[in-house]
Order: C-alpha cells, then structure tokens, then sequence
C-alpha cells in the first residue's frame, strides 16, 4: 500500500512538472510607432477567372506626425495609380506617373477624374490597437473623406484584441461600408511568433443586404515583432464572372521609405 501511495505522488509530481507548470506564453498585440517614421505602402487589388482581368496598383506613403495617448496621427500621401484591364478582349491601361503628353484621351480623363486623390495630402488617426478614431480627412480641415473607396485603412492597420492573447487565440471584428452598405466580419488567429514576425491568419466574411454578392476570403499577415507594424498581407475570395469563376486577390507591402 506504501508503495503504491508513494508512486501515486512521484505520478503526480511528473503530471504536473509536464503539464501543470506549463504557463502559455501571450503577447500583447500593440502598435509601436515613431513620431517621422515613413513607409511606402502599396496596395493591389488583382482579378483573374474568366472574361474579365484586372489589376489596380496604389502605391502611398505614410508619415507618423503625431503621436498621443489616444490616437497616432497618420499623414497619407497617395502618390501613383495604375490600372490595367482586359475585359472581354478589350485592354485598357493607366498609369498616373506616365507622361500626360503621352496619355490617350481617355487616360486624360481617368487622370483628370484621380487628381482629387493624388494632389491631396491626407489624415487617419489609429489607437495602438489598430482601430480607427478617426477616419480620412483632407490636411487642410476639409472634413470630406475622399479616399474612402480608393484606400481601406483596416486593411493596412488591423485591429488587435485588448487583451493579450497567445498561440491559437482568435478576435473578431466587423464594419459596414458607409455607401456600399457591405458588411464584413473578420476571424484572426495568432498563428506564429518568432523574434522577428508575428503571422496572423485572417478568415472573411463578406455580405451585401442587397445580395450582391454574399462570399469569404482567407489569407494572413506578417507582422514587424518589434512594432507590430504591417510587414505584408494578402487574401483572395472566389468570385463568379458571368458564370465564370473567378479569382480576385487583395496584397498589401509596407516599406520603410
């Protein structure tokens, strides 16, 4: 009987020294950011899958001016877009960094029509967690938000949960586009943390009370560890093209400038 209650506690004291002392490391997702740090961003939205071809490359630069305790205040800069379709055998292209001498008179025009985006200076204030205070406004105090359709910024700067979380943890969160009336709901699960990056998977789920489309796009992204700044993202959803299927991809890069 002895023996049995000694090795019933020498047992016990190998559960516990492989598993009960075991304590799951978190880590508190949290942006860090330096007042005149400068990054180019580049965001590319790419269509693929039957009649249709798209591609639209937005390439900006994004200043820290400002730094409080509620908010990091983003300057954002757009300075060059460019576009490429073929839809039904028909190509067209621009470039706003092309030559307008050199520019078709419908380039002109999409030119003419993009100057309200390119020739403004813009802010977007973040908490530390990610998530908008403040959303796109002209510099000058024009309270208009002109970049809403050309630049999402949830996809630049994700939202972080408010409290630590460790390998495996999951967050949510949703938005509804002001004109379009879409809702998206998004999943994020810490996948992977090394002393450089932090990945993050990203699950969505994109629905339209007018049934336009109703679909999910899975990707990830990869997180600066020191920062929690975006390093790269990207997903793709499965689209129907006039009973086509189709593909369309969401990439994002963020380089120090």
């Amino acid at each position: 009987m002895k023996s049995k209650i000694i090795y019933g506690f020498l047992l016990m004291g190998c559960m516990a020294i492989l598993f009960g002392c075991t304590k799951k490391e978190t880590i508190d997702l949290k942006l860090k950011l330096e007042v005149g740090q400068v990054d180019r961003v580049y965001v590319a939205t790419v269509m693929k899958g039957g009649s249709t071809n798209y591609q639209n490359i937005v390439e900006m630069r994004f200043t820290t001016e400002d730094i409080k305790p509620d908010r990091n205040v983003i300057g954002v800069k757009v300075f060059r877009i460019s576009m490429t379709s073929n839809v039904g055998g028909q190509q067209e292209n621009y470039d706003s960094n092309k030559d307008i001498k050199e520019m078709t008179e419908e380039e002109k025009n999409m030119h003419q029509e993009f100057q309200h985006i390119l020739n403004q200076s813009l802010l977007v204030s973040i908490n530390n967690k990610g998530k908008i205070v403040e959303p796109f406004r002209n510099k000058n105090g024009d309270r208009r938000r002109p970049a809403d359709q050309i630049i999402n910024i949830s996809n630049i700067y994700i939202p972080f949960p408010d409290e630590p979380v460790g390998l495996g943890s999951e967050w949510k969160s949703e938005k509804e586009e002001p004109l379009t009336k879409i809702k998206t709901s998004s999943t994020y699960k810490l996948t992977e943390v090394n002393d450089d990056q932090i990945i993050i998977t990203i699950a969505l789920k994109i629905e339209n009370k007018e049934s336009y489309f109703d679909n999910e796009a899975k990707g990830h992204y990869i997180l600066d560890r020191k920062t929690c700044k975006m390093i790269s993202g990207d997903f793709s959803m499965d689209v129907k093209d006039n009973g086509d299927d189709g593909k369309v991809f969401f990439k994002f890069r963020a380089i120090p400038d």
